[in-house]
């Protein structure tokens, strides 16, 4: 057994005597490459936190830059806004007679375009087709009506409810009248705003419009309102080629 066991212990011994400096300088060699990779596995690390780090501050510091030139500009608009309420609280009662005038301008505006609804005395003038083939309202009858009471100074008038402006076109399309590219049909009654006394004697004096409607053979009828009620235009204002002239630059 002693015997077996020295045995045993010798070849160990000259294994370890063989194979220990090898072994150990493998291991070493190992150990220090690793280490060298561990070393700059963390130095990298440390890099790349540095550069992030830099890369927050420069991006912290242009938003910084931005939310304050952010602020100047709302600040700026609301010192503006400020110098005008101001303004308007000093010279309120200034401000209120010229916003009166506007309103009244613009009043007055929308009557001459006849875009609001109107209403006052007046006449009311009713024309209808005459007995015979021959003797039938024309467009022509009505818009000489109309342009004689514009003549007369009436400020508001319609025809079957159809508001006249400027733009209002009168006429005949095949057997049928249209006002404003609207279809009108008999009775024609024509409403006119204005002084009604002076409206009516325009109308009837000897050979005026009446006169001339009754000789074509027509039913003329005129009366006298005290409250006659006119709608507004219904169709579109709008201008694609006109404009108003730049003054300025006015040649003669």
């Amino acid at each position: 057994m002693e015997k077996g066991k020295n045995k045993k212990n010798n070849k160990f011994y000259e294994f370890m005597q063989k194979y220990s400096i090898p072994a150990y300088l493998a291991i070493g060699i190992s150990l220090f490459f690793l280490s060298v990779m561990i070393t700059a596995q963390v130095t990298t690390m440390s890099k790349s936190e540095a550069i992030l780090e830099g890369k927050r501050e420069s991006e912290l510091a242009d938003s910084l830059v931005s939310l304050q030139r952010d602020y100047d500009e709302l600040k700026a608009k609301y010192d503006e806004s400020q110098e005008i309420v101001e303004e308007y609280q000093t010279n309120s009662s200034t401000n209120d007679t010229l916003i009166a005038s506007m309103k009244n301008e613009i009043s007055t505006l929308r009557l001459l375009a006849g875009t609001t609804d109107v209403q006052g005395e007046g006449i009311i003038l009713t024309l209808m087709d005459g007995n015979t083939s021959d003797s039938l309202v024309h467009d022509s009858d009505i818009l000489t009506a109309v342009n004689e009471l514009r003549v007369a100074g009436a400020e508001a008038i319609s025809v079957n409810e159809q508001r006249i402006i400027t733009t209002s076109a009168i006429r005949c399309v095949g057997s049928v009248i249209q006002v404003n590219y609207q279809k009108v049909a008999a009775p024609f009654v024509i409403k006119a705003i204005g002084n009604a006394q002076y409206l009516e004697s325009a109308l009837t004096i000897k050979n005026g419009v009446v006169d001339v409607l009754n000789g074509y053979g027509l039913k003329v009828t005129l009366t006298r309102e005290t409250d006659i009620k006119i709608p507004k235009y219904e169709g579109a204002l709008s201008f694609n080629f006109a404009k108003p002239q730049d003054k300025e630059n006015k040649e003669w």
